[in-house]
Order: structure tokens, then C-alpha cells, then sequence
């Protein structure tokens, strides 16, 4: 049994979904960023914060439909997991994006679920922190993304101590 101040082991790997303890969250990294701002890419950098949430919502769309026992297919290239974020309204992009990172963060603290073994004999801890590692990466990304096109920190601050 956990004590007051200690998490488990799934309740911090739930929390690395939404961006953990050590990070500013993915909300507070999207807050106040306007569409207009959220689609630039900055001088000399190959993504945009739209692009950046588009690329990690596809994996946490892909990593669900495995857990719901579908089969999608894998990418054939790494540019194949990059969709086009300016078909995408940018309200609707980080409202998947939030549904999903809450889907998975479910998903870590369900024991039952997380005893499962996949074709390859792993637990499904694997893939989640996979998943969730994957994501603040490209949270980081979208902190300097931010950062460079001047919209850095967001209202009401961030991590900039």
C-alpha cells in the first residue's frame, strides 16, 4: 500500500500521459496557442506545434486500436505517421489528442489490463511506456516550438524557473 505522498508505479506512468510531474502538462503547452501560431513552423525547424500533436495523436489512435484488439496496420516509413495537421481544425486536434492521453492513462491503471501478454510475451506495460516516453519527447518539441516563435510562456506561466 502506497503511502500519502507515494505514487505507484502505474499511477506515474498514467500521469507521463498528460506530460508527469517533472514536465509541464500537454494542456499548459497548448494554452492560449491560436491556430494561426499553432500551424508555423518556426525558421529552419521542419515541424509546427499542429504537426508536433498530429504525429503523437496517431501513435495514441494506433496504440488504442491495438488495445481494442483491432489490427492497423504499421507505417511503411516514419513519414507515413506525420498526418497533414492543416487538414485538421486545431480545437478538434488537441480535444483527441486530451481524449486519447485520458484512454491511455486509464489504461496503465487498470492492473488486470496491464498483466496482459502481447504476441511478443510482453505485458502492456511495455508499449505504454514506449508510448508515453514518445510523447514527451515531442512535448518538448512543442515547448521550443513555442519558445522560438515567441508564444513562450503560455498564459498564466509554465516551467520557465
Amino acid at each position: 500500500m502506497n503511502g500519502p505522498h507515494e505514487v505507484g508505479v502505474q499511477d506515474a506512468l498514467a500521469g507521463l500521459f498528460h506530460g508527469g510531474s517533472a514536465n509541464v502538462s500537454w494542456e499548459e503547452a497548448l494554452r492560449g496557442l491560436e491556430a494561426d501560431l499553432a500551424y508555423r513552423a518556426p525558421p529552419g525547424l521542419p515541424h509546427s506545434v499542429a504537426d508536433l500533436v498530429a504525429h503523437v495523436q496517431f501513435w495514441q489512435a494506433y496504440l488504442l486500436a491495438v488495445f481494442r484488439g483491432e489490427d492497423p496496420a504499421w507505417v511503411v516509413r516514419a513519414t507515413d505517421s506525420w498526418p497533414d495537421s492543416a487538414e485538421a481544425d486545431w480545437e478538434a486536434l488537441k480535444a483527441a489528442l486530451f481524449r486519447d492521453q485520458d484512454a491511455l492513462a486509464a489504461y496503465a491503471q487498470d492492473e488486470a489490463f496491464m498483466q496482459r501478454v502481447d504476441p511478443g510475451e510482453r505485458t502492456r506495460l511495455a508499449p505504454l511506456t514506449s508510448f508515453a516516453g514518445h510523447g514527451l519527447y515531442h512535448l518538448g518539441q512543442v515547448v521550443t516550438v513555442r519558445q522560438l516563435l515567441g508564444a513562450w510562456p503560455p498564459p498564466g506561466g509554465g516551467d520557465t524557473w
